[in-house]
């Protein structure tokens, strides 16, 4: 059956493209995945790709000006769907076809919105409106997840919500999460012309459709969950807490199939439901895998979001770190001062705190490398949005301090400290993992000497910071212990040379070795 490709949605604030070219000549053969159109919105140009194998038909030629959702062209499943809708119009039938319940009712379409440049997919968290009540336009719907942060999806127009996607459910950018339909009769024909509850042409056969019933089944069986978080926080909403307080059950006993391993409500039921059907004597835990039987464990979406990330970095970039070491026993001597008048300040400020204001510093002196770059064009920017990578059990999450140069010590230790508790709770909300024009990450605390850190694009550098050491070095003249850390950029090579590079490490060595001049 043929299926629609529709202009996608490249950022909370889209609303319409322009196609800037096809890549693909109309009737020629595409496979899943292929990029076929390069379209453009009010901030940059992007590529769009094939949602099916089949045979391109262009309905929207280059330079026209297209609604998010609306139809850009229709992939056919064979040559004699190709040749229909080439004679008498009958792309439209197709189309009909394909969403029977949205064309013949004229409802509108809420897609998976694309919340960032390298954004290929989201989980749909929870839905703030039940199933067939009232929405307005631009009414918050649902929350939704990608690889950095967790977002809100705004209704298209006003109506009756219908919803297509469940929570939890992988969607692609681009694809139906929901429809809305503008009268109560238009509603009624929408639920009884399709499959509710399944995601549109897939009948219940796609990946996502297939992963959820095979999560569903993984969960009948009470299992310790992966929503508990290392320091031993358990991830969960408020109905899911209130059905397991009610029955007397540990969440940590139950499995989450939430996003990012969040546990809700039907995860609690499934528990309960496994365990009056388990033996009495059985306890109801995990079994122990059999000795040398080997252990399969799918990717979460955050991680494999994650791994698509750095596997684009080297396959996008020309990726090359440089190391320095340098001296920091004036810069901890500094940082113990400040400790010691903790209750002076307000605050404990970190050596985190000051190695971050040292490079907001340094990216003053070289605006150059607060920049993005998308291939052709460098966008270097007046403020600098700076990235703050927080490991986590689960995956690396990096909140950004946006406009971080405007920061006192003060000001930035109190905001960083709360960036990062927030990533730990997972309660960042939307925006505040985006935007970011640089990054830095700090792998001292995890023993790690030094290492080689991976850009995140389109940013062209990353700047990461060892662990302090105690060593015997020479220092005026003569050798005695001083505290030694190594720092590490690594930055795009079609961007920089190693000259720009090497004066940014000696730029950072020159403030962390002489920390009066970080607040000069």
């Amino acid at each position: 059956m043929s299926v629609e490709l529709v202009m996608p949605k490249a950022g909370l604030t889209m609303i319409e493209g322009t196609i800037s070219t096809w890549k693909v000549e109309e009737g020629a053969s595409v496979k899943k995945g292929d990029v076929v159109m390069e379209f453009e919105n009010e901030k940059t140009t992007m590529e769009c790709e094939a949602n099916e194998d089949g045979i391109l038909h262009i309905v929207a030629q280059a330079g026209k000006v297209v609604k998010v959702g609306e139809t850009v062209a229709i992939i056919a499943a064979n040559k004699k769907e190709y040749e229909s809708m080439k004679n008498g119009g009958a792309a439209s039938q197709v189309a009909v076809q394909a969403t029977p319940a949205t064309i013949s009712v004229d409802a509108a379409e809420v897609v998976m919105p694309k919340a960032g440049l390298t954004m290929i997919e989201g989980v749909v968290g929870e839905w703030k409106v039940a199933e067939g009540e009232t929405v307005k336009k631009g009414q918050a719907i649902f929350d939704f997840e990608n690889e950095k942060t967790t977002m809100e999806c705004e209704a298209t127009s006003d109506g009756i919500l219908h919803q297509v996607a469940k929570t939890g459910d992988t969607v692609k950018v681009g694809h139906t999460v929901a429809y809305v339909a503008p009268t109560k009769e238009a509603y009624d024909a929408l639920t009884k012309g399709g499959a509710p509850g399944s995601h549109p042409m897939c009948a219940n056969e796609c990946e996502v459709c297939q992963r959820d019933v095979a999560l569903s089944m993984a969960t009948a069986t009470p299992q310790g969950g992966n929503a508990v978080t290392k320091d031993g926080h358990i991830r969960a909403t408020g109905l899911a807490r209130n059905i397991a307080k009610s029955a007397g059950i540990h969440l940590a006993l139950v499995g989450g199939t939430g996003p990012n391993g969040r546990i809700i409500g039907k995860d609690v039921y499934a528990y309960l439901e496994a365990a009056k059907a388990a033996p009495v004597a059985a306890p109801i835990v995990k079994a122990a895998q059999p000795t040398g039987e080997v252990v399969k464990t799918l990717l979460s979406g955050r991680r494999k979001s994650i791994a698509k990330n750095m596997r684009k970095c080297f396959e996008t970039m020309a990726p090359l770190t440089v190391f320095a070491e340098i001296d920091v026993t004036d810069l901890l001597v500094l940082r113990q001062k400040y400790v010691e008048k903790a209750n002076v300040l307000g605050c404990k400020i970190s050596l985190n705190d000051l190695l971050m204001l040292a490079t907001v510093k340094m990216l003053k002196k070289h605006p150059m490398l607060n920049s993005t770059f998308d291939g052709e064009t460098i966008s270097s920017y007046p403020n600098v949005n700076l990235g703050m990578a927080v490991g986590l059990a689960e995956g690396l999450v990096v909140p950004v301090l946006k406009n971080a140069d405007q920061y006192s010590l003060l000001e930035m230790s109190k905001a960083l400290r709360d960036l990062a508790l927030r990533a730990k709770d997972d309660t960042l909300v939307g925006g505040e993992q985006s935007g970011g024009t640089f990054t830095v990450t700090n792998v001292g605390m995890f023993n790690i000497d030094f290492g080689t850190p991976v850009i995140s694009p389109p940013q062209v550098g990353i700047l990461g910071f060892g662990t302090a050491k105690k060593k015997f070095v020479e220092y005026k003249g003569e050798f005695c212990p001083r505290t030694m850390m190594h720092i590490m950029l690594t930055f795009d090579h079609r961007v920089f040379d190693g000259r720009e590079a090497g004066e940014v490490l000696g730029d950072m060595k020159e403030f962390l070795e002489n920390p009066e001049l970080i607040f000069v």
